[in-house]
């Protein structure tokens, strides 16, 4: 289904990690056979149509649950939601894997079905995270959730796709014994290392992340109030726990 000579990806360039904190990447393409700042197309390719191949093989088999469900009746009773853990990286930046923070790897799929109340075909583009499940289910299912949780219901945008989202998606991913922290807002995405590094993304203007305006002074105001912005969801995820 997929000949490696037909697909179609961007090579990567070193150039990027030059304005980019080197905590940032991982050195799991070492793991795929890959040496870093070196693009090995034919690999590459080989990797990339196996990845393309497991992802047409997952959704056959989503069909056959599908069809499980129509055949036993269920189909117009059961919620459906498909999503999965991370993004992945295939050679971007001459990364592979996940354990990154860049969009590629924080973005996860999720599709959700619910009978007589989700419009097929229909899409949000607003911010929702994988906390938001627990409490659109339970609402769904007119269960009461715990008071502690930290994420909510996203039951008004299956409704209604036009209904906004999130402010912000937050997001973390282990360095060491430390944390690196990431948030996302409709136009900004920006990292704070556990070295002090930064990165900034602007997303309308640059979705596939390749400049780092955290190095930039004119962008200041805009990393104080990243900052000022994570802390506050840091705070408020914290404050639901006790």
């Amino acid at each position: 289904m997929y000949p490696p000579a037909e697909l179609k990806f961007t090579a990567a360039s070193v150039a990027f990690w030059k304005q980019a904190p080197e905590i940032a990447r991982t050195k799991r393409y070492e793991g795929f056979g890959f040496e870093f700042g070196v693009e090995n197309d034919t690999l590459r390719r080989e990797y990339m149509q196996a990845y393309h191949a497991c992802i047409s093989f997952i959704d056959a088999q989503i069909g056959v649950v599908f069809d499980a469900l129509k055949r036993s009746g269920q189909w117009d009773d059961t919620i459906v939601v498909l999503t999965s853990d991370h993004g992945y990286l295939l050679g971007e930046k001459f990364m592979w894997g996940k354990v990154m923070l860049f969009e590629t790897c924080n973005r996860v799929p999720l599709v959700i079905r619910v009978p007589g109340q989700t419009r097929a075909g229909s899409s949000s583009q607003g911010l929702v995270e994988l906390v938001d499940l627990f409490p659109t289910l339970t609402e769904l299912c007119d269960v009461t959730p715990p008071e502690e949780l930290q994420g909510r219901s996203i039951v008004p945008m299956l409704r209604d796709a036009n209904t906004a989202g999130k402010e912000v998606a937050y997001t973390v991913v282990v360095r060491g014994s430390n944390l690196g922290k990431a948030i996302r807002t409709n136009k900004w995405h920006f990292t704070l290392w556990p070295d002090d590094s930064e990165e900034l993304y602007n997303l309308k203007a640059d979705p596939k992340e390749d400049k780092n305006l955290a190095v930039s002074p004119e962008y200041t105001q805009t990393i104080k109030s990243m900052h000022k912005l994570l802390e506050q969801t840091e705070s408020a995820a914290t404050s639901r726990q006790r």
